[in-house]
């Protein structure tokens, strides 16, 4: 089985950092930025003499630049001020904003569209710049010009993006309200490309309205599907569009869409997938011959089917090649798929899924490489200790009423104690048998009959306290972190649970740190109040909270938020030697601690001589 190993270091000690040395050739560009402020003076938004304009961007952190007036210019009031840029790469972008000091002004420029101006720097260093003169906030008398867009959709039909003789293209941007089908872009027959497949130059000639210099942003869109342009960093303002700055009548640069040139070639990719823990824990209805591969590369349809070799070492490994003609540095999303045995349901891998995430899994096919053999992955990259391994207590409690008074649910219903009864449901049900199953509980609005809950799952008022508890056996399968609800039953005649705490999906979250409590004790909770508690995971390392305080009797206490399968290092020196386990601070045994809003908080007491370094671990 392939693991992670996931870190998070601290020292209460005296660290030292090694830094290494490197030369690189200074980026320099002698920049000159002005602004014309005849319309701010004519409003009466920009006193000359008492108001300041300035340049921020960039090329000094979006610090202040002041612009000093160029008489010449008069009667028109331009402002101008010459600049090193060292801060931005030669060859690359300078984005900025012009800023008014007058109270009446709206302070930065554009607060419409909210975009930066952006410019694209000399190659050579030292070199000069010296940037068109707009008007602030793009406000003088509009001008009418024509603009020829041009893009390149090659490598889209590579990627199944585009199709032709189906697909087109339009332009969308500032100068039209961002509107689709209103610029559509037409195909040029007449232009081949050397090498590339038939005629993937889309172009289109149309008349923009603006300021003079203004700036202007804009994207392909490729129909039907709307599919937005993505341009690579430099090629993109701060609100990642393309730009270009209203100078007049022009032919904007012929670009590939989204920056992604013609490369095609032949490639086989070999995907793999250890189920072995679907197999032992989370899943025992699992079925392979389900097991299937989808993406990019199918065009998302059906499964392609893995199959697993009987003879290997670990028989749960399943793979599946695929050979596609498809572009060499492009990026292919994929995901596992299975169907579980018991309710017909799909089953979907996830990236760092047992953490909670969503995405589907990438890569990118590598230049002149046309073989690739993915790494095996778990199934939602869950490892056993991600899982609670065998039957655990679990003592959950809720506060009834808040600031003095009963809650009231989603629907509208304030808890009775006198009458109403308290349920709850979660991961840990089981239901059928299926690991992390709820039980198919309640209703919501306009639902009169939610389902009766199974024995052992209604809460119970701690005497005559608005506390109410139930001790749960949470089964071996369910997640470390795990998710569940309360809900009423309202003059208890259901004999089970409205799904009524909330009703935008938001459950309550927390971590079974220590499998060494009997039972172990969750922080108490409060109806309609739903919380998560942070786990130390590949997702997010700084959820151990590993801290230290200070040191009391010669002992320095180290706090951090365990959990089954993470534990302690330490080292005396971060420049040599090896980090040494400290295997009993691991979550499945460890009780030295207090309790927190987070659960239980571990401590340990370590001298306070010398220098220590720790680091949290899951291996």
């Amino acid at each position: 089985m392939k693991f992670k190993s996931i870190k998070y270091a601290l020292s209460i000690g005296l660290m030292f950092c090694a830094v290494g040395i490197m030369t690189v050739k200074a980026s320099s560009t002698i920049v000159t930025f002005s602004v014309d402020m005849s319309t701010n003076v004519l409003l009466g938004t920009f006193v000359p003499g008492t108001d300041t304009v300035s340049a921020r961007g960039t090329f000094n952190a979006y610090g202040t630049m002041a612009l000093v007036q160029d008489s010449s210019q008069l009667p028109n009031y331009v402002y101008t001020n010459t600049v090193n840029d060292t801060a931005d790469t030669n060859g690359g972008e300078l984005q900025y904003k012009f800023f008014d000091s007058n109270p009446s002004s709206t302070g930065w420029e554009n607060p419409a569209t909210g975009q930066n101006r952006a410019a694209l720097l000399p190659l050579t260093s030292g070199a000069s710049l010296v940037l068109p003169t707009p008007f602030f906030s793009d406000a003088g008398a509009p001008i009418n010009y024509s603009v020829n867009f041009q893009v390149d959709v090659a490598q889209q039909v590579n990627l199944g993006n585009f199709v032709p003789g189906t697909s087109s293209v339009e332009v969308r941007g500032l100068f039209n309200g961002w509107t689709g089908g209103a610029t559509p872009l037409t195909n040029n027959t007449s232009i081949t490309v050397p090498g590339e497949p038939g005629h993937p130059l889309w172009q289109g000639s149309y008349l923009v309205t603006n300021s003079p210099n203004g700036a202007e942003a804009f994207k392909y869109v490729i129909q039907p599907g709307t599919l937005w342009d993505s341009p690579s960093a430099v090629n993109q303002d701060g609100g990642k569009n393309r730009y270009f700055t209203d100078s007049g009548p022009q032919t904007l640069p012929l670009v590939n869409f989204s920056d992604a040139p013609f490369s095609l070639q032949f490639c086989t990719n070999v995907f793999n997938v250890d189920m072995s823990v679907v197999v032992g824990l989370s899943d025992t209805n699992f079925n392979g011959a389900s097991l299937t591969v989808n993406g990019d590369f199918n065009g998302w349809g059906a499964g392609i089917p893995m199959t697993n070799n009987p003879a290997a070492a670990n028989t749960n490994i399943y793979t599946s090649a695929q050979t596609v003609f498809t572009g060499a540095g492009s990026t292919i999303q994929y995901q596992y798929r299975y169907t579980n045995a018991a309710n017909g349901n799909i089953v979907y891998d996830h990236l760092d899924g047992i953490n909670g995430g969503g995405g589907n899994r990438v890569f990118v096919e590598p230049l002149s490489i046309t073989f690739t053999n993915l790494p095996t992955v778990l199934f939602n990259d869950a490892e056993s200790n991600d899982y609670i391994l065998q039957p655990t207590p679990v003592l959950f409690s809720v506060n009834m009423m808040s600031n003095g008074v009963y809650v009231t649910d989603a629907l509208g219903h304030q808890f009775n104690p006198t009458t109403d009864s308290l349920y709850i449901n979660g991961q840990f049900a089981n239901n059928g048998g299926i690991q992390g199953n709820w039980y198919p509980w309640g209703g919501g609005p306009g639902v009169a009959n939610p389902a009766p809950a199974p024995t052992g799952f209604q809460m119970v008022e701690v005497g005559s306290s608005t506390i109410y508890t139930n001790t749960i056996s949470i089964p071996g399968g369910t997640p470390v972190k795990f998710a569940y609800l309360y809900g009423m039953d309202p003059n208890s005649l259901a004999m089970g649970p409205f799904i009524d705490e909330n009703t935008n999906g938001v459950n309550h979250n927390r971590v079974l740190r220590s499998t060494g409590f009997n039972p172990y004790v969750l922080p108490a909770d409060t109806f309609g109040n739903q919380y998560s508690e942070p786990l130390f995971s590949t997702a997010n390392t700084a959820g151990g909270n590993l801290s230290v305080g200070p040191a009391v009797a010669g002992k320095i206490p180290v706090m951090w938020l365990g959990r089954p399968g993470a534990h302690l290092q330490s080292k005396g020196s971060l420049s040599g030697g090896v980090w040494l386990d400290i295997p009993a601070t691991d979550g499945t045994n460890w009780t030295a601690g207090s309790s927190t809003t987070n659960g239980f908080m571990s401590l340990t007491n370590w001298p306070s001589s010398g220098s220590t370094f720790f680091r949290l671990i899951k291996p």
